[in-house]
């Protein structure tokens, strides 16, 4: 009998956004289902006994998120982990607060989409968790999910816009973000700003200085600790760019919005 079986829903709408998965261990059974029908997955879960279920998402819509939530409530004992490419924070907090496990962002190599099953399955073997029970039953699912997905579907380079919302404090380059995205970087340059109205190197800026005024909202925080939580190089560089994009100092935007 095999130590770890997984249920996996595979709910991308776009195949090329589907997770790999693999695994050379005898003692992981991977078994993939394609529906979002609530009696279909019962009854593949009564067959098969699962105990791990991974939801696979691309850009997860209503319907996707209340099946996860229908398996959460029908299936408490069994633990859920959420991959998405969708580097959302109140999608996250929905995810946690409904009982899932774990959130991973794609894409991921598929070692590492083993290595956290491994992790999971050693915690649930070796501690006396419980069952992670739902928070709040009724949660409501974020209300940016309630519209249609398909403009983003559409994008080249939607990959670029989640990997600069999940690793916006790290030291981005353009030529690797491009590679993420299957472009050269003349390539990605173009069709980027072709579909962003805007460069890439613009947009991160632009993404670092809304996290920045985010943080700038804690009376206790220092300017140069904001330039490094936003992933700026140094505090001058950063209160420059602020005062290009916000047209005042970090320090007097900070003075402005304290409560």
């Amino acid at each position: 009998m095999r130590d770890i079986n997984i249920l996996w829903i595979a709910l991308c709408k776009n195949n090329k956004n589907a997770q790999p998965i693999f695994s050379r261990k005898n003692e992981i059974a991977v078994h993939k289902i394609y529906s979002v029908d609530t009696n279909q997955i019962t009854c593949t879960i009564t067959k098969n006994k699962p105990n791990l279920i991974c939801f696979d998402y691309d850009f997860p819509d209503v319907p996707g998120l209340q099946l996860l939530r229908q398996i959460r409530l029908d299936h408490p004992g069994i633990p859920v982990i959420m991959l998405t490419l969708q580097h959302n924070e109140n999608l996250a907090v929905w995810a946690f607060r409904t009982g899932v496990r774990n959130y991973l962002i794609k894409p991921l190599e598929a070692e590492s989409v083993i290595e956290e099953i491994n992790q999971l399955s050693i915690q649930l073997r070796f501690r006396s968790t419980k069952p992670r029970v739902n928070l709040l039953r009724r949660c409501q699912i974020p209300k940016e999910f309630h519209g249609s997905p398909t403009a983003l579907l559409s994008k080249r380079t939607i990959q670029a816009i989640n990997y600069v919302q999940a690793h916006f404090q790290e030291k981005i380059i353009e030529k690797e973000v491009a590679s993420i995205c299957g472009m050269s970087i003349f390539t990605f340059s173009r069709i980027f700003r072709n579909e962003h109205n805007i460069t890439f190197r613009e947009f991160l800026i632009k993404h670092r200085i809304m996290q920045a005024k985010e943080f700038l909202h804690n009376p206790e925080i220092t300017i140069t600790d904001v330039a490094q939580l936003s992933g700026f190089a140094d505090a001058s560089s950063f209160a420059r760019l602020f005062r290009r994009y916000i047209g005042m100092a970090p320090s007097c935007y900070q003075r402005k919005h304290i409560n």
